[in-house]
C-alpha cells in the first residue's frame, strides 16, 4: 500500500494483523473511500464490500447488504433462535465459511437489526461462537452524516429491541470489542477556518459568529452566469429535477437522447444516471465516473459544459479549459462474489451502460454524498433529518466558492443526541500500538481455538455416526474442554493427540467409501467433503504438532490447503482444454487488471476465461455469444483476445498477428 498518515496505518495494521472489528470514521472529505479502494487492492485477507443502498454499493465496488446476505428488506425482530431462517446454496455457504474480513461501507445508514443478523448468518456457517464467526468487519461511515434508512412504522416495531435506529446499538456491538479509529486530516478543505466552522455544524455546536460567516455567503437572487459552473445541493429530489427540467427547456437547442444499454443483474435504484440521457448543448453536466485512462480528464463531480452532441459521443468542456473532453458510454458493473478455487472473486453480474454524465444544474444532498465541489449553490431551508446540512456544506471545497439559496438557521442543523454520545464515549477507547499488541494476542488466540474449533466436523458427521461413533466423545468433546482453557505451550501436545484420533477416523471412512458411493451417489459427495475437511485439517495438526504456533505461520497453512485425489471416490479436476492459451489470458487479464486498477475478477472471471480458451472464439460476434462475455466487453478486449488466440492457434513463432 502506497505511504499512510499514522492514522490510516494504524488502521491498516488492525485490518492484516487483527480481527478486531474496526469502526473507521471521519469528517467528509479525510480518505476514507481512498483507504476503501486501497485495502481491496493490498489485503491479504479474503473479503467482500457490501453497503446498504444500491448506489452505495456501485460506488464502494461491492453488493448490497440485502443481496448478499439474501435478508428481507422489513424489520428482523430478534427471535433468540440460534438458527436463522435463510436457506443458502452450496456455493454461498462456501463464500461465507471462507470470508475473512467483511467490510460495510455507508454504514451510518445500516439498521442495529441488519448487523445482528449478519452475526447470526455468520455464526452458523462458520460454526463459531465468536461475533460475526471470527470474521472481522471493517465498518466505514461518519455517523454525523446520512442516518439509517428507517420508516416510523419500521421504528415502532423495533424499538422494544434497541435503544437507537444505528448499527451501535445492535446487541452484537454492545458484547464485541470493537475499536473506533478517526481519519483526522481533511484532504477536501484547504481553509483552516472552513474547516472548523464545519465541525462546528458536524457537532451540532455551531456559535453565533460562525453561523454570521456562513449566512454571509447568502446572496438573494443569485443567478449564475452561463461560465460559471454553479450546482445546486437541495434536499428533496423534486426540486432538484423541477430546476434541471426548467434550465434544460431554456436552452434554445436541438436535444439529444442517449439510451442506456442494461445487461443481467443490475438493481434500479443503483443506476448511477439516467436510463434515457437528455442533453443539449450548453446543458451543465456532471460526470458520474472517474476517468480510468491515463489521461484521467474528469473525475466523479467535475461540472462541465456541453458543446456538441453525436450519436455515440458528447463533447464537454470543463472551466477554463479550452480542450473539449469526448465522452463516450461507459460500463458500471454489478458484482457479485463467488468462490473460485480457494480464493473469493469479484465476478459480474449485470452491467450499466451509459454516457457518464447527469445533469447537473441541480443534485439532492443524499445523491451528492462523496462528491467534492468548486462551485454550489446551497439550500438546506428544508432539511428534514440528521446530517442533511452538514452533508451538503462540506461537499463545498471552499467557503468562496459557496453561494446560500436562502439563509441557514440554527434549527436547519439538525444532529442527534445519541450520535453525540456514541462518538464521545467511544472517542475515550480510541486505540494505540499498545492495545494493537493486545489484540493481536487475541487474535493469535482466536486463530489458536479455530485450529481445534471442530463445530463445522460435528455438523458433517451428522450421516456418518454410526461409523465413526467415537468422535464425538475422543474429538469434540475434549476439544471443547481444551478451548475453555487455551493454552499455547500445550498446542503441540493437543495437536498430537487430535492428529491421531483423526487419522484413525480417515482410515475407517476409507476403508467403508466403496460401500457408500455404491449405495447413494448424494452420500459419496457428503463423504468426499467430509474426507476433505478431515483431510485438511490433519495436515494443520501435523505441522503443529512438530511447530510451535504462530499467528503468520498459522494463515500460511490454512492459505496452503490441499484437496487429496489418492482414490477415485474423490472428486477429480477437469482440466482445462488448451491450458497454456488458458494460462496466457490469466496474464493477460492481470495486466488488464492492473492498468485499470480493479480486480482481476471484473475484468473476466477464471471460468470464463477457460470458456474462452476451450470454444476459440475466431470472431468479436461468437467472443461476445460466451457466457460471461457480451457485447461490450467483446468490443473492450476482443482485439487483444482474438489476438492471443491466433498466436496460440498458430504457434509461438508467430510474433505479430492482424486482427483485421
Amino acid at each position: 500500500m502506497a505511504e499512510m498518515n499514522p492514522v490510516m496505518q494504524l488502521a491498516y495494521d488492525y485490518l492484516e494483523s487483527t480481527n478486531t472489528i474496526v469502526f473507521l470514521t471521519g469528517k467528509a472529505g479525510t480518505g476514507k473511500t481512498t483507504f476503501l479502494q486501497n485495502l481491496r487492492q493490498t489485503s491479504q485477507k479474503k473479503l467482500a464490500v457490501v453497503a446498504p443502498t444500491g448506489v452505495a454499493s456501485i460506488n464502494a465496488g461491492g453488493m448490497t447488504i440485502h443481496s448478499f446476505f439474501q435478508l428481507g428488506f422489513g424489520p428482523i425482530i430478534p427471535s433468540g433462535t440460534e438458527r436463522p431462517e435463510i436457506h443458502f446454496n452450496t456455493e454461498k455457504k462456501d463464500l461465507l465459511a471462507n470470508l475473512e474480513l467483511l467490510v460495510i461501507d455507508e454504514v451510518s445508514m445500516v439498521r442495529p437489526d441488519v448487523l445482528d443478523q449478519i452475526d447470526l448468518i455468520l455464526r452458523n456457517i462458520k460454526g463459531s461462537q465468536h461475533p460475526f464467526g471470527g470474521v472481522q468487519l471493517l465498518l466505514i461511515g461518519d455517523l454525523s452524516q446520512l442516518s439509517p434508512i428507517i420508516k416510523d412504522d419500521e421504528w415502532a416495531i423495533l424499538r422494544p429491541y434497541y435503544n437507537t435506529p444505528y448499527f451501535f446499538s445492535s446487541r452484537v456491538m454492545q458484547k464485541a470489542p470493537y475499536v473506533r479509529i478517526e481519519l483526522n486530516h481533511v484532504f477536501r478543505q484547504k481553509e483552516q477556518a472552513f474547516v472548523d466552522i464545519l465541525n462546528e455544524v458536524r457537532n451540532n455546536t455551531i456559535s453565533p459568529e460562525s453561523l454570521d460567516i456562513l449566512n454571509g455567503r447568502h446572496v438573494p437572487g443569485f443567478k449564475p452566469t452561463a461560465n460559471e459552473p454553479y450546482i445546486t445541493l437541495t434536499t428533496h429530489n423534486s426540486i432538484a429535477q423541477k430546476i434541471n427540467s426548467e434550465y434544460l427547456e431554456a436552452l434554445n437547442a436541438r436535444e439529444v437522447e442517449y439510451t442506456a444499454t442494461i445487461s443481467g443483474d443490475f438493481p434500479r435504484d443503483a443506476y448511477p444516471t439516467d436510463v434515457s440521457l437528455k442533453l443539449k448543448i450548453g446543458a451543465q453536466v456532471m460526470f458520474v465516473k472517474n476517468d480510468t485512462s491515463a489521461e484521467k480528464l474528469y473525475y466523479n463531480g467535475k461540472i462541465g459544459t456541453v458543446t456538441n452532441l453525436d450519436e455515440q459521443t458528447v463533447y464537454v468542456q470543463c472551466g477554463t479549459d479550452t480542450k473539449e473532453i469526448a465522452v463516450e458510454a461507459l460500463e458500471w458493473t454489478n458484482i457479485k462474489y463467488q468462490m473460485e478455487g480457494d480464493e473469493i472473486n469479484e465476478t459480474n453480474s449485470g452491467s450499466f451502460a451509459q454516457i457518464p454524465l447527469k445533469l447537473a444544474w441541480s443534485i439532492t444532498i443524499h445523491k451528492s454524498q462523496g462528491l467534492s465541489f468548486d462551485k454550489a449553490i446551497i439550500d438546506v431551508s428544508e432539511s428534514f433529518a440528521h446530517g442533511q446540512a452538514y452533508v451538503a456544506l462540506s461537499r463545498c471545497r471552499s467557503l468562496a466558492g459557496m453561494v446560500l439559496r436562502n439563509p441557514i438557521t440554527a434549527r436547519n442543523i439538525i444532529g442527534d443526541p445519541a450520535v453525540s454520545r456514541f462518538n464521545e464515549q467511544s472517542a475515550q477507547i480510541a486505540p494505540d500500538e499498545k492495545r494493537l499488541e493486545h489484540d493481536r494476542f487475541l487474535y493469535r488466540q482466536y486463530l489458536l481455538s479455530e485450529l481445534f474449533n471442530f463445530v463445522p466436523l460435528q455438523t458433517k458427521l451428522k450421516e456418518f455416526t454410526s461409523l465413526l461413533p467415537d468422535l464425538e466423545k475422543d474429538i469434540i468433546s475434549v476439544a471443547e474442554k481444551f478451548n475453555r482453557q487455551l493454552n499455547i505451550e500445550r498446542s503441540r501436545q493437543a495437536s498430537a493427540y487430535f492428529l491421531e484420533k483423526l487419522t484413525a477416523s480417515v482410515e475407517t471412512l476409507h476403508n467403508n467409501l466403496p460401500f457408500l458411493i455404491d449405495r447413494s451417489k448424494e452420500k459419496a459427495a457428503k463423504a468426499d467433503e467430509l474426507m476433505i475437511w478431515l483431510m485438511n485439517r490433519i495436515r494443520l495438526l501435523q505441522y503443529f504438532s512438530a511447530n510451535p504456533f504462530a499467528t503468520s505461520v498459522y494463515l500460511d497453512q490454512v492459505k496452503n490447503k490441499v484437496i487429496t485425489h489418492e482414490r477415485n471416490y474423490l472428486k477429480a479436476l477437469n482440466a482445462i482444454p488448451n491450458e497454456e492459451l488458458y494460462n496466457e489470458l490469466l496474464a493477460w487479464r492481470e495486466r488488464t487488471a492492473a492498468h485499470q486498477k480493479v480486480m482481476p475478477g471484473m475484468v473476466f472471471t477464471e471460468k470464463t476465461l477457460a470458456a474462452i480458451a476451450e470454444k476459440l472464439p475466431a470472431t468479436l460476434k461468437n467472443l461476445s455469444g460466451i457466457k460471461g462475455v457480451g457485447p461490450l466487453k467483446a468490443n473492450q478486449h476482443g482485439a487483444d483476445i482474438i489476438t492471443l488466440i491466433r498466436i496460440y492457434q498458430q504457434g509461438p513463432e508467430t510474433e505479430q498477428v492482424r486482427l483485421f
